[in-house]
């Protein structure tokens, strides 16, 4: 198996993930998801050649776990000092900013304890790497990133309209 090959298979299992991770009240639930599907999908560009990508979800895949104990901000903006820092390592050209904006969202969802709020900004950030995974041309991820932000948003439809009928 080759490793554009092996990419799309890590891919995929971290899809599974993806779509579920926000079908959780649990906030911990959600992020060990989200910290099981990063750990492949860092794995997913390293065989793609995209070594900030990569770099990145491996950051992000120690900031769920962190996530999973702490909001301090004190952690926060380490994580997005870890997330500047990798850019500026292996920056390419100028789309490698789009990993970098979306790690910077998606770490600042991370650490805020209402679940609306950490959906909404891991939407935006999720929407930024749906933009480079198609630049980077993997058809497996751009389809991931369309799963998660509809599953994002169709979590966060489910949960307002319970809140809203009065059911809990």
């Amino acid at each position: 198996m080759n490793a554009f090959i092996l990419s799309q298979v890590l891919a995929g299992m971290s899809f599974l993930l993806d779509v579920s991770a926000f079908h959780f009240q649990r906030r911990a639930i959600t992020l060990s998801l989200l910290t099981s599907s990063t750990s492949l999908l860092a794995i997913h560009f390293y065989l793609l050649g995209q070594s900030a990508a990569a770099g990145l979800m491996i950051i992000a895949a120690c900031r769920y776990a962190i996530a999973m104990v702490t909001c301090h901000k004190w952690a926060m903006w380490g994580f997005m000092a870890g997330s500047l820092l990798c850019s500026a390592w292996l920056w390419r050209d100028i789309w490698s900013l789009l990993p970098l904006v979306a790690s910077l969202l998606m770490t600042f969802a991370s650490f805020q304890k209402q679940r609306d709020k950490l959906r909404g900004y891991t939407l935006c950030g999720s929407l930024c790497w749906l933009l480079n995974n198609v630049i980077v041309g993997s058809p497996v991820a751009v389809v991931i990133e369309l799963a998660f932000s509809g599953s994002i948003l169709a979590a966060w439809w489910r949960y307002s309209t319970t809140r809203r009928s009065g059911c809990v």
